[in-house]
């Protein structure tokens, strides 16, 4: 049994017009469409950035990684990014292998995603 993903926003230094959340658990078939209702909820018609820090993301099923691209589709579609930070080796591993690492902003860590991300965007 797995247990659920839980998104939890994060205080930070951002713009309005991005989301920073924190996911904690295990991502997987289980409860993967949930989390993209609660994504897309909490991004709200405005938003187009959306970091996550995957630090206590502990596993990543092929349906967690299908939700991951339709939130990524989504911000595209805003002009905007999804910014992965603090992968653990493992799931680096499997974006690397699948080629996914390329699909997605990548940084070590939360400060490093939010300075990624107050670097490449300004209000529109």
């Amino acid at each position: 049994m797995t247990a659920a993903v839980v998104l939890t926003p994060v205080s930070a230094p951002v713009a309005d017009h991005v989301l920073v959340v924190a996911l904690d658990g295990a991502l997987d078939y289980t409860n993967a469409e949930r989390l993209r209702q609660d994504v897309e909820a909490a991004l709200g018609e405005e938003r187009r950035e959306l970091v996550l820090d995957l630090t206590l993301l502990n596993f990543c099923d092929s349906t967690g990684i299908r939700i991951l691209l339709s939130v990524r589709k989504l911000l595209q579609e805003r002009n905007g990014t999804v910014t992965l930070a603090g992968l653990n080796p493992r799931l680096a591993r499997i974006f690397r292998t699948t080629g996914l690492i390329n699909a997605f902003a990548v940084a070590p860590g939360l400060a490093e995603a939010v300075d990624m991300v107050g670097a490449r965007s300004t209000p529109r």
